[in-house]
């Protein structure tokens, strides 16, 4: 199936959404107004010194060559910012139009699926399992399949099933999806050697607040750091996958999946960690620091300059989780309290940042937040300030999960309000660089309290500045608040732990 030059001829495709159950629908054209690339254009993208694309798919194609000849068979590729679920009709378009092109481009030797992997539609739980299992049906069941997913994935048996491995990022902030997909493109290369893997996958009922699977410290951190302990020639592949509570699906739960030359060493390492995950699983119960705590906290680093500054995650309005970074909590405490050299950011509000452009820097404006579309979590708020920044919002990242990666906030500004700067930028990204608000000219060390947009990718953009003792994780309301109580859930596997503390669960059921 090699092409005339003996050349393995390897499919490359894309397909990137977490899906938040409990925000609006993600659109077509939230697709590609972030990234929807076809063909060639696939390559030439990746080509770019930062690429607008996954971080995965350039660093594939770069170890791919490294280590041989082949050929590239560029399919389809597509990501946007974490949402609500998407619009079920856009993603049977783009699986048809996958198809379509895969078809066409046979003989193909192998498969590269580049994947969030807790996807939903406005139909359909699993259309990651549709996406995994359309590319098996195209290149029958020879071909190596192997796919590499964000640790947030929700696993389905239909994924597994159609891949011949899946290889999980085993850092929270997300830092080593290159290395991932360097470990991707060297077992297709072992795959096209003749080799096979036996896989084993097990899922437990056990749902984890998203602020208790970062990787520094902590139980989600302690079991990947074991399962690595395990791997080897033979035993290649440990991927542990925390999931995506707001995805609200059936195939939610913590999700073990190993790979082995032997099925009773995959077997037999799954159980073990899974025995580890169940016993450990009280330390995934989360609290937060109660929202006037924070805004007391910011007002005596403002106040008092031997105190250490202060960086408030608003993890309840992440929109790395689907939240929709407009949340007026944290921004009416802080002016309330009069705080002063506080940065806020990334304020989510295209009407506001367009009147700063207009105005011009070191013009005063009178801003309404939200206005026209207010609601219990991001009410509308009136602020009179000055414009102090402004930027086209094309942003080169430097640290952290878009370090190399160029993201696009739509036009950008800064605001000066009183003793707080607001930074305002037209599409949701999360505050997870320091890049991003000193593209409109605020440097976030020069601040005594930063309050971020962001559930923790921050940590990996933002260690530079802040110590993790110098971290509040504040409880405000929001589309991710981490309190999973707090929320309507109809569809995940119930009881599940620790939302129903009782849960229980042996390994054989």
């Amino acid at each position: 199936m090699t092409d005339a030059g003996g050349r393995p001829r390897v499919a490359i495709l894309g397909l990137h959404l977490e899906a938040n159950a409990f925000a609006p629908p993600t659109t077509e054209a939230d697709f590609r107004g972030s990234c929807y690339l076809e063909g060639a254009a696939i390559l030439d993208e990746a080509a770019r010194p930062a690429p607008a694309m996954p971080a995965e798919v350039p660093a594939f194609i770069a170890e791919m060559d490294a280590a041989g000849a082949w050929t590239p068979v560029p399919i389809v590729v597509t990501s946007v910012e974490p949402g609500g679920p998407a619009v079920h009709a856009f993603i049977e378009k783009t699986l048809a139009e996958m198809r379509r092109r895969l078809k066409a481009a046979a003989p193909i030797d192998a498969v590269y699926l580049s994947n969030h992997g807790a996807m939903t539609t406005t139909e359909d739980f699993d259309p990651d399992g549709a996406y995994y299992a359309m590319a098996r049906e195209v290149v029958g069941p020879d071909a190596p399949i192997v796919a590499t997913i964000d640790l947030h994935a929700n696993i389905s048996e239909r994924m597994v099933e159609a891949a011949d491995v899946i290889v999980s990022y085993r850092t929270n902030p997300h830092v080593d999806q290159r290395e991932r997909a360097r470990d991707a493109a060297r077992l297709i290369r072992r795959r096209l050697a003749g080799e096979r893997f036996a896989k084993a996958f097990l899922r437990l009922p056990i749902v984890a607040p998203s602020v208790r699977l970062l990787t520094a410290a902590g139980p989600y951190a302690d079991l990947i750091a074991y399962g690595q302990t395990k791997t080897s020639r033979d035993l290649p592949v440990v991927s542990l996958v925390g999931g995506f509570a707001w995805s609200d699906t059936p195939k939610n739960g913590l999700a073990i999946m190993t790979y082995a030359k032997e099925q009773a060493a995959a077997d037999a390492l799954a159980a073990d960690i899974a025995a580890r995950a169940w016993a450990d699983r009280e330390r995934y119960r989360v609290s937060l620091t109660p929202l006037a705590d924070a805004v007391a906290a910011a007002k005596a680093a403002g106040e008092d300059a031997s105190l250490p500054a202060v960086c408030i995650a608003d993890v309840a309005d992440n929109p790395g989780g689907g939240g929709r970074g407009n949340t007026t909590d944290l921004l009416e405490g802080l002016l309330a309290a009069d705080v002063t050299g506080a940065l806020l950011g990334l304020f989510v509000d295209a009407e506001a940042a367009a009147k700063c452009h207009a105005a011009g820097i070191g013009a005063a404006v009178e801003l309404t937040l939200n206005a026209g579309r207010g609601d219990a979590y991001g009410r509308e708020a009136s602020v009179r300030g000055e414009v102090v920044g402004l930027s086209d919002g094309n942003v080169i990242g430097e640290r952290g999960i878009i370090a190399g990666r160029t993201v696009h906030l739509g036009p950008a500004a800064a605001v000066r309000v009183d003793g707080l700067t607001i930074v305002l930028a037209s599409r949701r990204i999360q505050a997870a660089d320091p890049a991003l608000f000193k593209a409109v000219g605020q440097d976030p060390a020069r601040f005594r309290t930063v309050v971020l947009k962001s559930r923790g990718h921050f940590r990996a953009g933002f260690d530079l500045i802040f110590r993790p003792e110098q971290i509040l994780e504040a409880d405000a309301g929001g589309l991710t608040n981490p309190m999973l109580e707090r929320f309507e859930f109809r569809n995940l596997p119930r009881p599940v732990y620790p939302l129903d503390p009782q849960t229980a669960w042996t390994c054989a059921s």
